[in-house]
């Protein structure tokens, strides 16, 4: 019988390529310390795969909980402000989890573990100009958002 359930996927890229992706196990959230967790590992792929880089982080929102603003704080990363109502600004919701349902669309998994595994395959496979055009349209929409006050932004 094939799996019907959600999978939460928390995205980390830039524009070479996927850096992490964590899932969630079915049934839990997101908390400030599961992200912080997420974040420590987070900063071990950074050193493995792009060593010496200054981090400016983008993200929806989760950054506000003291816990993970004092952990990035240590890390010495950047946060990028996020209007509170403006999802459509986050780049993975924007540019990645498009395209992970095209590709995956249709598809039948058994088990979390094959879904997860496909996922990442499919982020490892796209080119590194799929992830340099997420990355360098954001300032566009970002700009648009400002213009709007915070309204939502159409591609």
């Amino acid at each position: 019988m094939p799996l019907a359930a959600k999978v939460m996927d928390t995205v980390f890229w830039d524009a070479e390529g996927l850096i992490l992706a964590e899932f969630l196990e079915p049934g839990q959230t997101i908390t400030a310390a599961r992200y912080v967790q997420t974040l420590h590992k987070l900063r071990r792929a950074i050193h493995d795969k792009r060593p010496g880089r200054n981090i400016i982080l983008h993200n929806a929102r989760p950054h506000d909980a003291r816990l993970i603003s004092e952990a990035i704080a240590k890390m010495g990363w950047e946060v990028l402000p996020h209007h509170s109502y403006s999802p459509d600004l986050a780049p993975s919701d924007c540019h990645i989890f498009g395209f992970l349902k095209d590709q995956l669309h249709g598809q039948r998994y058994e088990t979390m573990e094959v879904i997860q595994k496909a996922v990442r395959q499919c982020l490892r496979m796209a080119v590194t100009e799929f992830y340099r055009r997420g990355i360098f349209k954001f300032p566009e929409r970002w700009k648009k958002c400002v213009q709007r006050s915070g309204d939502y932004v159409e591609k």
